[in-house]
C-alpha cells in the first residue's frame, strides 16, 4: 500500500487564493460604498442645519421677507453650503411662503435641504 502525500496540491493553493481575492475585492468596494455614503449622509446634516439657520434668519428679520429671491453663503463647519430662499405671498397678506434650498457651490442644480415655512411680517 502506498501513501499518499500529505498537503495541498498546487491546484487547490491557487483556486483557495483566487477566492480569497474575490472576497477581498468585494469587501473593499463594499468599504468605498460605505465611505461615499456616510460623506453624503454628513453633508445632507450639516445642510438641514444650514437651512434651519436661514429660516431663523429670516424670522428675527421681518423686513428680509420683502425680498423675492436671495442667495447667501451658510456655511457649517468645513462645508461652504449657498443658501437660496424664495418669499412669496399668501393669501393672507401678513404671511409669505418661504422657500429655502441648501446647496453646494459646485452643484448648483442638487439641493441637499429644502424647508418650507410661512413666516409673519409683521413684527
Amino acid at each position: 500500500m502506498t501513501r499518499r502525500p500529505v498537503g495541498f496540491t498546487l491546484i487547490e493553493v491557487l483556486v483557495a487564493l483566487a477566492i480569497l481575492a474575490i472576497v477581498l475585492a468585494a469587501s473593499l468596494r463594499a468599504t468605498g460604498v460605505l465611505a461615499n455614503g456616510q460623506t453624503a449622509l454628513r453633508e445632507r446634516a450639516f445642510a438641514g442645519y444650514s437651512a434651519d439657520n436661514a429660516m431663523a434668519l429670516l424670522r428675527i428679520t421681518p423686513a428680509k421677507l420683502l425680498v423675492a429671491e436671495d442667495v447667501i453663503d451658510c456655511p457649517q463647519l468645513d462645508l461652504a453650503f449657498r443658501c437660496a430662499t424664495k418669499t412669496g405671498p399668501t393669501p393672507n397678506p401678513a404671511l409669505r411662503r418661504v422657500d429655502v434650498q441648501v446647496f453646494l457651490p459646485a452643484d448648483p442644480g442638487h439641493a441637499l435641504a429644502h424647508r418650507v415655512a410661512f413666516l409673519s411680517t409683521l413684527k
